[in-house]
């Protein structure tokens, strides 16, 4: 076996691994899911962006704006009612920092975003789904 082929085969080994919790996860599970993915993302944009590899940089960078857009979506407003509009700004700062132009603060504000929505992951994973 190929250097490449042991890749791909770890890379549909961790796929099959993620669908497969996705399928059998609870709403509580699929938003940790994403905070995860989007943990991840961030953590790959920040770090292609130190390399100067704009290509992945960009490429990271859609893919975690688009899981904070899902977020956003998913927010009840009439349940949730100032959680969710304090969430939604979080949310929205967040997005306005990644977006940002890139330059020499490009990396502190997409760290600074990082953090924020790291908080909210940590709280959100604190919050343990009723088991009744």
């Amino acid at each position: 076996m190929t250097f490449q082929s042991n890749i791909r085969r770890a890379s549909s080994y961790k796929s099959v691994a993620k669908n497969s919790r996705i399928l059998s996860a609870t709403p509580h599970d699929l938003i940790a899911v994403l905070f995860a993915e989007l943990r991840d993302s961030l953590d790959l944009m920040i770090e292609n962006a130190r390399r100067n590899d704009q290509g992945k940089m960009f490429e990271y960078r859609a893919k975690a704006l688009s899981i904070i857009n899902g977020l956003d979506e998913s927010l009840d407003f009439e349940a949730a009612g100032d959680l969710a509009q304090t969430l939604h700004q979080i949310y929205a700062e967040a997005a306005r920092r990644i977006q940002s132009e890139i330059g020499a603060s490009f990396i502190e504000k997409a760290e600074s975003a990082r953090e924020m929505l790291h908080e909210i992951e940590k709280a959100w994973l604190s919050i343990a789904p009723n088991q009744g």
